[in-house]
């Protein structure tokens, strides 16, 4: 992941995400996959219903956090009850910032409780994390095998 498409990739989940709420969960096909959903209450636009469709571990941590982890090698396995009890914790917080990491698409969601939503971004062969608009297939990010990500964008006319 070069310097140039993390910017773009922040940017992208910055205008989407901050300023929303966590607003629900959908089970995935396996307890290794969540669909978190976030609304914004507050703005009248065609991207008020973002997703994030996490398929690697995550975790939250308070942010007096120093360090993070590298890979899901270092993070602790939680049961799907917990991690839905996390989530749980999590309702109705908004989004304040938003940020991928510098070397892996790690992905930071500080809410304005303080807390972080971190996901794992890494891995070798898998996809770790996609987001989006819910109804548009215009907007997406997606945390690439090996350190990679991509992101698609409407285009301005």
């Amino acid at each position: 992941m070069n310097n140039e498409e993390r910017l773009i990739a922040e940017e992208t989940l910055h205008h989407l995400f901050v300023g929303s709420s966590v607003d629900g969960i959908q089970f995935g096909l396996s307890p290794a996959t969540t669909k978190i959903y976030f609304t914004h209450y507050d703005r009248n636009s065609d991207e008020d219903f973002v997703y994030l469709n996490v398929e690697s571990k995550w975790s939250i941590y308070p942010n007096t956090t120093g360090s993070f982890p590298d890979s899901e090698l270092e993070m602790i396995d939680m049961t799907e009850e917990e991690e839905y009890w996390n989530l749980y914790k999590i309702r109705r917080q908004k989004v304040t910032q938003i940020r991928i990491g510098e070397i892996s698409p790690h992905l930071f969601i500080t809410l304005k409780s303080g807390l972080i939503l971190f996901i794992n971004g890494f891995h070798e062969k898998y996809e770790c994390w996609q987001s989006g608009v819910l109804f548009d297939n215009l907007w997406l990010v997606v945390a690439c095998p090996g350190d990679g990500i991509a992101t698609w964008t409407p285009t301005k006319k």
